[in-house]
């Protein structure tokens, strides 16, 4: 994995704006993966070559910005289901 470097947020965490403004930086993250592509539908397994991979992206870059597991869980279902992996 890449080295991540978290940038100055301009929201606090606990807020909508804040939360919005992370994941928009996860996914932006994600994205960068190489296991991640768009050659598949949606909804298929074919949409990524490797969704440990992906999820191994999400929790590391949401573990750096110290959530608890339960958000870590809530947020990384949302990612995946914005991304169109799940």
């Amino acid at each position: 994995m890449s080295m991540i470097i978290l940038p100055d947020f301009q929201h606090s965490k606990q807020s909508s704006q804040g939360r919005e403004e992370r994941m928009d930086f996860v996914i932006a993250e994600v994205k960068k993966n190489p296991d991640y592509h768009f050659e598949g539908a949606a909804y298929t397994k074919e949409k990524c070559s490797n969704l440990a991979s992906i999820e191994d992206t999400i929790n590391f870059c949401l573990r750096m910005m110290r959530y608890a597991p339960q958000s870590r869980k809530d947020m990384m279902e949302q990612i995946l289901m914005e991304l169109k992996i799940i």
